[in-house]
């Protein structure tokens, strides 16, 4: 991609850790933005160090999660560390965190300090529960947010426990909804000249995720139960997930008649004549497709169906996934190269622009690679020494270009 991208100019600070929040910033970073992550001294953020997978050393999550950005170690602690922090915040147009709430403010960047010395800064707060949450101190994560919201008891079937989702969907939703609010402010302080508190909470983004099931629920008066077979509980059978030979088959929206043609069962239509039938009998139709899915293979199963106009795909693992010509992988995916993890295959962000991809204009980065480069474009590399020397900062690596 050879033309500007649109958030260009735009300085974000990300203080953030994990995923809800450096993944926001990773959004805001793929559409130009010039983020800078700003990070603890000894160990960088926590996402450095979490997760089960490590490529040279370096967390895959965390490599996800912070391409194109800058790393900055900083030591909030330190008095030069912070005024180089604050120094930080007069520069920015947009700040990212996630800690808990009540830590900013202790250290020193809370909304209400940050806001007097840059008005025009779009302050961008993620969270577990939310301000309105009994008990601000509770950890706040992504299976806790499924569980409290109702969305994790509706996951799984009848005969299962309830199953959390595989992704970390409540994470993924509110990352979405933090960047979504930061580019909303920024257009409305293209207007006003004044900057914005954003605060987007996991269980808030849970619930909205799941507002169809929400409502129907709540105004309904009828508690849903999960299904007989993995999918939703509010439409019609065969809708979910069946065995099939070799495999697994994902049923969508059908109609009997289109199912009965698919299977070559002319006797599901006349026992399950309409959607009414599908909607009262679910459990019973379920399990006489999952009888006839089981004898054939998936491949053999996908085909008959498709022809007879049922919405159905594999369920694919991810070796299948990047084969599927409907995933398309190659053109989703990112290649960039990390000088200690390697080539990196990374999933792109889903935004095209003018037709084209957002690039990877630089892997996730060593800690405090940028420190130098950043404090020389603040002024201050005539302190660059001394701030290394006494701890208020970290050095890191020369920067590098990516593939």
């Amino acid at each position: 991609m050879t033309h500007t991208l649109p958030l260009e100019g735009i300085r974000v600070l990300d203080f953030a850790h994990m995923m809800q929040g450096p993944w926001a910033a990773e959004m805001l970073a793929d559409l130009g933005a010039d983020v800078i992550k700003v990070e603890a001294v000894d160990g960088g953020e926590r996402g450095r160090q979490s997760g089960t997978t490590f490529l040279n050393g370096h967390s895959s999550q965390f490599l996800a999660m912070n391409r194109n950005k800058r790393s900055v170690a900083v030591n909030l602690k330190d008095p030069d560390g912070l005024r180089v922090a604050l120094r930080l915040v007069e520069t920015a147009d947009v700040l990212v965190q996630n800690f808990r709430p009540g830590v900013m403010d202790r250290l020193g960047l809370g909304w209400d300090r940050v806001h007097a010395l840059n008005p025009r800064l779009v302050y961008c707060s993620a969270s577990g529960y939310g301000p309105h949450a009994a008990d601000q101190r509770m950890p706040g994560q992504d299976l806790l947010a499924q569980a409290r919201t109702g969305a994790l008891w509706l996951t799984g079937t009848r005969a299962s426990d309830p199953t959390p989702a595989g992704p970390f969907v409540a994470d993924v939703h509110a990352a979405t909804m933090l960047a979504l609010g930061a580019a909303a402010a920024l257009v409305e302080r293209g207007a006003t000249g004044q900057g914005r508190l954003i605060e987007v909470d996991l269980v808030g983004a849970m619930l909205h995720q799941t507002t169809q099931e929400v409502v129907t629920a709540l105004n309904s008066g009828e508690v849903p139960e999960r299904p007989t077979v993995p999918g939703s509980a509010s439409i019609e059978a065969p809708y979910g997930v069946h065995a099939t030979l070799d495999g697994h088959v994902a049923i969508s929206l059908t109609t009997m008649a289109a199912l009965a043609e698919g299977l070559g069962r002319p006797d599901l239509l006349a026992e399950f004549p309409d959607k009414d039938a599908a909607t009262q009998r679910r459990d019973e139709l379920n399990a006489r497709v999952g009888e006839i899915v089981a004898r054939l293979r998936t491949a053999d199963c996908l085909a008959a169906l498709d022809a007879a106009g049922v919405w159905c795909a594999p369920v694919n693992d991810y070796p299948a996934m990047t084969a599927d010509p409907m995933v398309a992988w190659p053109s989703r995916r990112l290649q960039v190269d990390h000088p200690e993890a390697g080539r990196l295959d990374l999933v792109g962000n889903p935004i095209t622009l003018d037709g084209g991809q957002l690039p990877a204009r630089r892997p996730a980065p060593l800690l405090g690679e940028h420190t130098g480069e950043v404090l020389a474009e603040l002024g201050l590399a005539d302190d660059y020494d001394a701030l290394l020397a006494r701890g208020a900062v970290g050095a890191g690596r020369p920067e590098r270009v990516s593939a």
